[in-house]
């Protein structure tokens, strides 16, 4: 008997070391430091079976350190009708190792992920959120997906934002023997590892022991950072239409396919585009009209159903139902513009305002938006078609400065749209206070924003008042103002459109009194509150998105028997990051003081080792944005 009950005893414990998975004990010090999440162990497999089906499969278990790693251990993953979502199985183990909960299929919720704006989408997701475990704790998952299209492979990239540590990592895929497998090793990965089989050619990748990436200010996002692989395939197929992405041109040559036969306009409409443009000779002048009528006649909503993710549905579509997604009504643009007798393209682009450029050296799938580029005579018209509002050939921040692949008769063109420079992107503020003897101030204020800048504000022009009214008292850093009137009005008409803000402020008590002086800030509305962060081991490069210039000209009617006590000096700062200047000047015979600040912020990217200086620039700013002058009563 006491030998059976050692038996079961010892049988216990092992069952019970068997079940632990994943100690917190057993990870490394320096892969904790700073992390939110720690990856124990991730396997990718992906497998080619022809051009048309692949398998990928993917298991992890990662430990989530804190509150802010919780999003990892929410189960998430999309599909469509071109994928399906198959063998998932999701378990949560605590600091110990200890299993928690191993999730029940009826547990995880499947549900549509229609976007705002879309009324035909076929993406889905399979979604579980658990409780908050106490922390750490540890969550394993694994599923498979078959997919019945070879466009697209997922990437090897773990490290994909910051806060992420990695134990180890692997990728493999499995292609049909001598299939041309595209893939580009980036940031020091070890390379991979080759074999042949009769399953096919097996290509392997491995990431071990890698600590946090730090989060950076003004730089590249971790996803750039890391040690990852970018996949492609050479040749694929989608839905019976097979393409090629070993090059850009065969890229294109394969977006013609899709949009062959998709110009048709009706008569109804061909008329109509007859009348808008008798008498117009001009053919940027008939590209504006046409692009006014597409605007005025069709709304933006989204349609993703398989290949149409890709494909755009035809003219008529668009006419007959006046809507259309940016594939179709690009199309649409593209159709009108062909009827008058105008040259346009089709062109793919990767849009968003904080999107990084694509790597143009790695033909693939990097886009999720359509525009139309016009070409004349000495530049290019482009065509931003899912917008009601937007100003003609004017793109903002959604899709400038960065490369995508106009589609020509030949095939794909990788091709820059336009950059608005410093000198464009600017803000110019007017304003005219009067100071009494008790500090108390009035202002009328004029602001223009142009460039980048209009594409910043523009929206609140189309706002209600309260929302207005609510945006100004929320924006205006001033103690205890009153909002007396504010206005918006909007310029569209020029291809460099403007917003002009107007606001009428009383300030209680601006400047603080003391005896028989008064204390001032001359810098009203444009004060820069934040340093750029300390970083004595800065790795990169410093990157500054877009520029732009702020000039602020401001004149004060000083309390009558109150003069400048001293003047202040000019300050006049320059740098390769940009300039930055402020000035007085005072009338002693209108007793009014004139004061002039002039910002401008370079775009560029700088090395790491010029961080500091960049840090002591902005500083510098945000110091002589608070300076005080001192106003001296008369007795």
């Amino acid at each position: 008997m006491k030998r059976l009950t050692l038996m079961i005893f010892g049988f216990c414990c092992a069952f019970s070391l068997s079940a632990q998975k994943y100690p917190v004990s057993d990870i490394a010090s320096e892969l904790k430091k700073g992390a939110d999440i720690v990856i124990r162990n991730s396997v990718q497999d992906l497998n080619i079976i022809n051009l048309e089906r692949g398998v990928y499969k993917e298991s992890i278990a990662i430990t989530v350190l804190n509150s802010e790693g919780f999003e990892f251990a929410v189960f998430s993953e999309s599909y469509d009708k071109l994928s399906k979502l198959k063998n998932i199985a999701i378990s949560y183990y605590d600091k110990e190792g200890k299993l928690i909960k191993k999730v029940k299929k009826g547990d995880i919720e499947d549900y549509n992920i229609t976007s705002s704006g879309s009324i035909y989408d076929d993406n889905r997701m399979k979604y579980y959120e658990p409780s908050e475990y106490a922390y750490p704790f540890t969550i394993e998952y694994s599923y498979s997906s078959q997919f019945e299209s070879t466009a697209y492979f997922q990437p090897f990239n773990p490290q994909f934002v910051d806060g992420i540590s990695v134990e180890k990592a692997s990728y493999s895929a499995t292609v049909p023997q001598g299939y041309q497998l595209r893939f580009k090793e980036l940031n020091g990965i070890e390379p991979h590892t080759f074999s042949e089989s009769e399953d096919g050619d097996t290509y392997k990748w491995e990431i071990k022991n890698q600590a946090t990436i730090k989060k950076v200010y003004a730089g590249k996002a971790a996803r750039y950072r890391g040690q990852h692989v970018k996949l492609g395939p050479s040749k694929f197929v989608m839905e019976g239409y097979e393409g090629d992405l070993s090059t850009w041109k065969e890229f294109g040559a394969w977006q013609v396919k899709l949009n062959q036969g998709r110009d048709e306009i009706s008569d109804k409409v061909k008329k109509e585009i007859d009348e808008l443009l008798l008498g117009i000779d001009n053919p940027r002048e008939k590209t504006r009209l046409i692009y006014q009528y597409l605007q005025r006649n069709t709304r933006y909503v989204s349609i993703q159903l398989g290949i149409g993710g890709f494909q755009p549905f035809d003219a008529m579509n668009v006419i007959e139902n006046g809507y259309g997604d940016c594939k179709a009504l690009s199309n649409f643009t593209y159709s009108l513009l062909k009827y008058a007798g105008i040259l346009s393209h089709f062109v793919v682009i990767k849009a968003g305002p904080d999107e990084e450029d694509i790597d143009v050296d790695f033909p693939s799938f990097q886009f999720n938006h359509v525009i139309v580029a016009v070409p004349m005579e000495k530049d290019t018209v482009w065509l931003e078609c899912t917008s009601q509002k937007a100003p003609f050939n004017f793109l903002g921040s959604f899709t400038d400065d960065r490369h995508a692949l106009m589609i020509t008769d030949e095939g794909g063109v990788i091709v820059k749209t336009p950059e608005y420079e410093e000198k464009v992107n600017t803000q110019r503020r007017v304003a005219e206070v009067n100071v009494d003897a008790e500090g108390n101030i009035s202002a009328k204020v004029k602001t223009t924003f142009k460039g980048r800048q209009f594409d910043d504000h523009y929206h609140r022009a189309k706002w209600g008042k309260e929302d207005q009214k609510k945006y100004l008292l929320n924006v205006i850093d001033l103690p205890a103002f009153d909002l007396k009137s504010f206005s918006y009005e909007e310029n569209r008409e020029t291809e460099i459109p403007f917003l002009q803000e107007e606001i009428n402020l009383q300030v209680r008590k601006y400047a603080t009194k003391s005896g028989k002086r008064l204390f001032l800030v001359p810098n009203l509305l444009n004060r820069s509150r934040k340093d750029p962060p300390k970083d004595d081991s800065r790795e990169t490069s410093i990157i500054v998105k877009y520029g732009y210039e702020d000039v602020d000209s401001v004149s004060y009617t000083l309390p009558e028997n109150y003069r400048l006590e001293f003047q202040l000096e000019d300050v006049e700062v320059s740098t390769e990051f940009g300039e930055y200047k402020l000035s007085y000047k005072f009338d002693p015979e209108t007793n009014q003081l004139k004061f002039t600040r002039y910002l401008l912020v370079k775009e560029g990217e700088f090395p790491a080792e010029s961080y500091k200086d960049f840090r002591d620039f902005f500083r510098k700013v945000r110091r002589s944005d608070v300076s005080k002058l001192v106003l001296i009563g008369e007795t």
